[in-house]
């Protein structure tokens, strides 16, 4: 594993809302893809019993931005932009996200990301868009090993 990819994977995993309120996330991150794991818990419900839509998307912007910073090692991206379709709901269990970049431009990536639960439904998929920003990556938001 690259340095940059080792602390992309530490500044994503320190970081205070995976700590806070999504304490099972892991996250293993390479070059080609990614793929962050989390297990639902009753708090992420919404009122008909299944996880809220906000945590699909969370895992799915997380995924495919993640994979697309991993293709830019001197400065943070932003997200642009990001389309997801909810296939199908899930109430317990682990989920995994997997992310990979399908295309990759000077000033802007895209990136796809598929949710899926233990059984290998497919639970949700998205595409991001994502820019270069003007912020160097530094130790300041968690970039550090």
């Amino acid at each position: 594993m690259s340095t940059h990819i080792a602390k992309l994977e530490n500044m994503y995993l320190r970081c205070p809302i995976n700590q806070s309120m999504y304490p099972s996330t892991r996250a293993f991150f390479d070059a080609k893809e990614t793929l962050i794991t989390l297990e639902v818990d009753r708090n992420q419900f919404h009122a008909m019993g299944a996880a809220h839509g906000s945590v699909c998307f969370k895992l799915i912007d997380d995924a495919a931005y993640f994979a697309a910073q991993a293709h830019v090692e001197d400065c943070y991206i932003l997200t642009a932009g990001m389309n997801i379709n909810f296939i199908r709901p899930v109430a317990s269990g682990i989920i995994e996200c997997r992310g990979k970049v399908i295309h990759r431009g000077r000033k802007m990536l895209v990136a796809e990301a598929e949710l899926t639960d233990a059984e290998d439904h497919l639970l949700a998929t998205g595409r991001g868009t994502f820019m270069r920003s003007e912020k160097p990556l530094e130790a300041d938001f968690g970039y550090r090993l």
